[in-house]
């Protein structure tokens, strides 16, 4: 799990694909800028804007995905975001290969607050708890990128 600011994207020069999704952030001026289902790179990396009002933890579920990476960027508002190694967790919803993701319930390794130019980079092994208030809910727009990923 990565967590940093897109001011120091410089320091993922060495990893091709997070670069690129990191340059790709840097260069998007409004939420709305980005398309569903963005192509980014052919058949390995895809954008796509999401928009909600932020929630109790207690109605958040960790998830996780075996062939992709996550990579969510905070373009307004506030996100917590808590993590964990997947394999520290109990399946609450049985994995869906076809759509990548299993749901899972537990304790946190960790929560980060996430802020207009932030970005988490949340690989197979890190199961993230996505959608949660700091202390109040709050509209929440962010840009999600999938990384492909061999399995």
């Amino acid at each position: 799990m990565i967590f940093d600011s897109i001011s120091n994207k410089e320091n993922y020069k060495e990893e091709k694909e997070i670069y690129q999704t990191l340059n790709f952030f840097e260069k998007l001026k409004k939420w709305d800028d980005v398309e569903s289902n963005a192509i980014i790179q052919k058949d390995w990396i895809s954008a796509n804007p999401v928009s909600f009002l932020s929630k109790d933890e207690s109605e958040c579920m960790y998830e996780a995905h075996r062939k992709h990476i996550d990579v969510h960027y905070i373009m307004e508002g506030i996100e917590k975001i808590a993590t964990a190694d997947v394999k520290n967790l109990q399946e609450k919803v049985p994995f869906d290969k076809d759509k990548d993701i299993g749901f899972y319930e537990g304790c946190e390794s960790g929560s980060y607050l996430l802020k207009t130019g932030d970005f988490m980079v949340c690989f197979p092994s890190d199961a993230h708890k996505v959608g949660m208030m700091n202390t109040v809910p709050g509209m929440v727009k962010k840009v999600v990128v999938k990384i492909r990923v061999e399995e």
